[in-house]
């Protein structure tokens, strides 16, 4: 995503491991912007792009609750606001550094909620 002036502002990755899920692999949005709608606008465009491609359910990974850093608490909290539940923490990075797998439905429809 692009400000005003042309400058990228914010950047997602996204991976499709089978024709119904899609996993955000990673989504960065320059600390000046945070909070002023860059990333959920990128959230909406993915999930207006996935749903016509048959994507039913969206998954990113996150640092885990277990672990205190607050930037992820941030990070965890924009992903809850934006509908994804917690499905499960796991050590998938090492014991080290607790992996929180968040899901979200996109709809059987096809047509996802918001």
């Amino acid at each position: 995503m692009r400000d005003t002036d042309g400058q990228v502002i914010g950047a997602t990755l996204v991976d499709r491991h089978f024709p119904w899920a899609a996993e955000i692999h990673m989504t960065v949005v320059e600390r000046s912007a945070h909070g002023t709608g860059v990333g959920t606008a990128m959230l909406t465009a993915i999930e207006r792009d996935a749903v016509p491609r048959g994507v039913r359910l969206l998954e990113v990974k996150t640092l885990g609750a277990s672990d205190p850093d607050e930037g992820y608490a941030r990070t965890r909290h924009f992903y809850e606001k934006c509908g994804f539940l917690a499905l499960e923490e796991t050590n998938l990075w090492g014991d080290e550094t607790p992996c929180l797998i968040m899901v979200k439905s996109l709809g059987e429809s096809g047509v996802a909620p918001h």
